[in-house]
C-alpha cells in the first residue's frame, strides 16, 4: 500500500483529517485508472467488433451480388414456363413432333422445371441470410457503438469526482500552509518498494527500491523516503517551509566524485558510505549548524520517523548536517 504512515508520534485530529481526505483522492483516483483502463479494453473489444462487422458486410454484399445473378435466370425459367405471346402452355406448343420427340421435350421441361425449383430455393435461403446477416449487423453496431458511449460517460464521471477530490485535499493542505507536492510525495511513494534493494551493491541500488523527494534529483530508498516525507511534514507545520537537502541517495560514481573532492577521512570510502545504501541525507537551511534552533528540532522530531543524527557524526569526522534512517 502507498506510504508509511503508521509513525510512533500520535495522529492529531488535523492528522486524521487529512488522511481521510487523502485516502478518498486515492480510491477516486484508482476508480478512474480502472475504468480507463476497462475504457481502453472495451475499445479494442469495438475495434474487434467492427472488424466483425466489416467481415459481415463483406458476407451480405456477397449475398447480395448472388441474389442479383440469380435474378436473370430465374426470369428466363419464369418467362420460358409460363408465359407465351399466345398465352398457351409451353408444353402443348413444344411437342408437335413423335412420341420420341415429345418425351424428350417433356423431359426436358421437367428438367428446367426442377432446376427452377432449385434456384427458387437457393434464392429463398439467400434472401433469409441476407435478412439475418443485415439485422446482425445493425445489433453489432448499435451495441458496440452504445457500451463505448455509456463507458466514456462513466469515465468523465469518475474523472471529475478525481478532480473534485484531489482539489479538496489541495485545498485544505493549502489552508493549513502545507505544500501539496511535498504531501502527495509521501502519499505516493510505496515503502515496500524497499525490498526491491536487497542483494544490490552499495551504490548500486535499483531504481525500482528508491522514491524521488521533493527536490527532483534527490531520492532515498522507498521507507527512508516515506518516513522523511513525513518528517517533513511536520517541519513545514513548525516552520513554514521543507527541510533543505544538500545531498541524499548517492551511486557509486557520485562516492567517488565526492571522495575526491574533499580531504581524506571526511567521505566515505566508495561503496561505504550509507549514502549509497539510501538512508543518510544531508541537510542545511540551520539544521547543518549543530545546536541550532532547528539541528535541536531535528533531533526531537527525527527519531519519531527513524531518522537520527549518529554518534559519530558529532565527533569523527564532525558532520552536524548527517542523519540516518535507523528502521
Amino acid at each position: 500500500m502507498p506510504g508509511s504512515f503508521g509513525v510512533a508520534a500520535p495522529a492529531s485530529a488535523q492528522d486524521n483529517e487529512l488522511r481521510q481526505l487523502r485516502e478518498q483522492a486515492e480510491a477516486a483516483s484508482e476508480a478512474l485508472e480502472a475504468a480507463t483502463e476497462e475504457y481502453v479494453e472495451r475499445q479494442d473489444a469495438v475495434a474487434a467488433a467492427q472488424e466483425e462487422l466489416i467481415g459481415i458486410l463483406h458476407d451480405l454484399q456477397g449475398v447480395e451480388s448472388d441474389l442479383r445473378e440469380m435474378r436473370e435466370p430465374l426470369a428466363q425459367l419464369a418467362s420460358t414456363l409460363y408465359q407465351q405471346p399466345a398465352g398457351g402452355n409451353v408444353l402443348a406448343t413444344l411437342a408437335t413432333g413423335t412420341l420420341e420427340e415429345d418425351l424428350q421435350v417433356q423431359s426436358y421441361a421437367g428438367k428446367i422445371a426442377e432446376d427452377n425449383e432449385i434456384l427458387i430455393q437457393d434464392a429463398a435461403d439467400l434472401r433469409e441470410e441476407q435478412i439475418e446477416l443485415a439485422s446482425q449487423a445493425q445489433e453489432l453496431q448499435t451495441e458496440t457503438q452504445l457500451e463505448e458511449v455509456e463507458l466514456a460517460a462513466e469515465v468523465e464521471d469518475l474523472r471529475e469526482q478525481s478532480e473534485e477530490s484531489t482539489e479538496e485535499l489541495t485545498q485544505e493542505l493549502e489552508r493549513l500552509g502545507l505544500d501539496p507536492g511535498t504531501y502527495m510525495a509521501a502519499a505516493e511513494c510505496d515503502s515496500d518498494r524497499a525490498v526491491d534493494a536487497e542483494g544490490y551493491a552499495n551504490g548500486l541500488l535499483p531504481q525500482s527500491s528508491l522514491c524521488q523527494l521533493y527536490d527532483d534529483d534527490k531520492y532515498l530508498r522507498a521507507d527512508a523516503a516515506v518516513d522523511f516525507l513525513e518528517l517533513n511534514l511536520r517541519y513545514v507545520e513548525d516552520f513554514g517551509e521543507n527541510i533543505c537537502i544538500t545531498s541524499a541517495y548517492r551511486d557509486l560514481p557520485n562516492q567517488h566524485r565526492v571522495y575526491g573532492e574533499v580531504a581524506p577521512g571526511f567521505a566515505a570510502v566508495p561503496g561505504t558510505s550509507n549514502h549509497g545504501l539510501g538512508q543518510a541525507i544531508d541537510l542545511g537551511c540551520g539544521i547543518q549548524n549543530y545546536q541550532s534552533e532547528r539541528w535541536l528540532w531535528m533531533q526531537e522530531n527525527g527519531a519519531d520517523f527513524g531518522w537520527i543524527h549518529p554518534a559519530w557524526a558529532k565527533s569523527s569526522p564532525f558532520e552536524p548536517w548527517h542523519w540516518e534512517y535507523t528502521r
